[in-house]
């Protein structure tokens, strides 16, 4: 078994180097490029020739594409990260969820009909102000959780065993080939559901729901295997009241992908907060117990 998870990290930190993860961000920026220059020539096609008709929308919608793709690039660090700090862990799940929800905003305005821009009664011009507003919010809390943890730095710093630093790598390689198959089928789905919209001109998928939700419930688990796991090496109260309420923001990120706005942001602000206090209550009490040693 130990040589199993010394294998493991040997091979995380010989493909999952700085060097290796720059060449996978140039990888998808790339992508990122030419699936943008696709999408604006399609609804070129769609908005010019009858015989695409279908196709036809608004160009703020090729918006939407490349900022997937570096969501998606974000998912991937997210998987990557699992070896170091869980603190920078649920930090980065913060980030993704905050981007999320700043794509929702160049999805939604793609919908937006310009000639009624102004009108607060709009309900696509709602949607489009709590798409900012929760953005803004999620920022500012991501900022004070940074803040937090940055000022409590050094007593995050645990000396863990070398076997439990190899699981968590061991982990992290598993969820990156289950991010890869989960991709390629959600992707799957997603577009046998767009051609049927195409066809119908309506219900066109959320694209939350096609993967982010998936990924998300996957997440929940695996907070939770790393949780029982720590405890193997390290009991305390505190830490699992702490890394539970990690647990916990992951499930009421999970939950918001499904709900209608403005709900989702609320449950997920409320995710935010239950973690970020938890946090700073956690870091406060290691503080004060290194005053009194």
């Amino acid at each position: 078994m130990n040589n199993l998870l010394q294998k493991s990290g040997d091979y995380f930190d010989i493909y999952f180097n700085a060097k290796n993860v720059r060449r996978v961000e140039l990888l998808i920026l790339r992508f990122a490029v030419l699936a943008f220059l696709i999408h604006l020539f399609i609804i070129f096609l769609g908005n010019n020739f009858l015989y695409f008709k279908s196709l036809e929308h608004s160009y703020l919608k090729a918006i939407y594409t490349p900022f997937s793709f570096i969501l998606f690039y974000e998912v991937f660090l997210l998987v990557i990260i699992i070896p170091k700090s869980i603190s920078e862990f649920i930090g980065k799940q913060f980030e993704v969820i905050t981007l999320i929800t700043l794509r929702s905003f160049f999805h939604d305005i793609a919908e937006l009909d310009l000639k009624n821009l102004i009108d607060i009664n709009n309900p696509e011009f709602i949607s489009l102000l709590y798409d900012l507003i929760a953005s803004l919010i999620m920022l500012s809390l991501t900022i004070l959780y940074y803040k937090i943890y940055q000022n409590n730095r050094k007593s995050e710093i645990v000396n863990e065993l070398n076997n439990f630093i190899n699981i968590k790598k061991l982990v992290s390689i598993s969820m990156i080939l289950i991010l890869l198959l989960l991709s390629i089928s959600s992707f799957y789905g997603w577009g046998a559901s767009m051609m049927e919209a195409l066809k119908l001109n309506q219900n066109y998928p959320n694209p939350n729901t096609v993967f982010y939700a998936d990924f998300f419930s996957i997440m929940i688990f695996v907070d939770v295997l790393l949780l029982i796991i720590s405890f193997i090496y390290h009991f305390s109260f505190f830490t699992i009241f702490r890394n539970a309420s990690f647990i916990i923001t992951t499930i009421l990120i999970r939950m918001s992908l499904t709900i209608e706005k403005p709900m989702n942001y609320i449950v997920i602000l409320i995710g935010f907060l239950f973690s970020i206090i938890t946090f700073y209550l956690y870091s406060l009490r290691n503080t004060k117990n290194k005053l009194v040693e």
